[in-house]
């Protein structure tokens, strides 16, 4: 991310960064409803004989919800007065924040993910758990909406938001387990990561920020399979990524390997086709009783 020349925060603002839902939902885009039940056949690893295979280092990617919003809110720490312009007010509100693609190469590889996550190492299951280090590699969000400022002799100016990771980015852990009859789990933890707010006026192309904030994300009891289920996109050989939001692919990672979070026992099994029903188009194929239909997250057509 372009660091301003013309303003530069240097302390970190405290705002309250909420990524609600943050994890909500693997790349290829599902309901987060998904794992709000809690599952019903719950059991100790060592129930099913053995212990489960390693789960290999790899990546997970995911997009922001949109069912639940991803906030910035400036409440209790507010943006202070001048920030935008001289004379603009503090600014005590929030912004909603919507995932933005990532741009990788090849193209295309991270679908709709707007996060990616690598696991550092391999997992080894030890009584029943096991123990993965992991790092935020890239994060792109942009602001729902313009945010309007009033600023004295100019009036009501509009501004972009954009958020991206910023300097180093802290390991924490995941602790996994596997409980599930099908060979799936749940796991616990944090994300930790440093973010920058950059604000962009639209009729002058201005910039104010970066915004310095962390993030702690707490992971509690969220379900994963180590295949993925219908319409998840599998990355299959190492890939580069943009990390500072500039468009330009600039890290190296891996693929993703046999860790799937968001999915569970139930949803596995479910054809994409019915997984996506609601984003299935028809036209007018060769007869009434055979249209031709396409559904883009299935990539299949019918």
């Amino acid at each position: 991310m372009r660091t301003s020349t013309r303003f530069i925060v240097l302390c970190s603002i405290l705002c309250v960064l909420v990524l609600m839902a943050f994890l909500a939902a693997p790349a290829a885009g599902q309901s987060s409803d998904k794992y709000d039940k809690k599952p019903t056949d719950k059991k100790p690893t060592e129930s099913y004989g053995k212990r489960p295979p390693t789960i290999v280092h790899g990546v997970d990617v995911f997009q922001t919800s949109t069912g639940k919003p991803t906030k910035a809110d400036f409440a209790k720490n507010p943006i202070p007065a001048d920030f935008f312009c001289k004379g603009s007010a503090p600014f005590k509100g929030e912004i909603e924040l919507r995932g933005v693609p990532l741009t990788t190469a090849p193209a295309g590889v991270a679908a709709n993910g707007d996060t990616i996550v690598e696991r550092l190492g391999n997992g080894v299951f030890v009584s029943g758990a096991a123990k993965i280090p992991v790092k935020v590699r890239a994060l792109q969000l942009t602001g729902a909406q313009p945010l309007s400022i009033e600023c004295p002799n100019q009036g009501t100016t509009q501004w972009k938001v954009d958020t991206c990771l910023c300097g180093p980015q802290p390991t924490t852990k995941i602790m996994v387990k596997v409980d599930q009859s099908c060979g799936c789990g749940h796991f616990d933890g944090e994300l930790r990561l440093n973010t920058c707010l950059t604000f962009t006026e639209a009729k002058s192309g201005r910039k104010a920020g970066p915004l310095k904030q962390a993030v702690d994300l707490k992971i509690t009891d969220m379900p994963w399979c180590p295949k993925p289920g219908a319409g998840e996109p599998v990355i299959s050989g190492p890939f580069m990524v943009d990390t500072n939001c500039d468009g330009k692919p600039d890290m190296k990672l891996t693929k993703t390997t046999n860790f799937f979070p968001g999915w569970k026992c139930d949803n596995q099994a479910v054809d994409c086709l019915t997984q996506y029903a609601s984003l299935t188009h028809c036209h007018e194929g060769p007869s009434k009783e055979h249209p031709h239909c396409v559904n883009p997250m299935c990539k299949r057509q019918g």
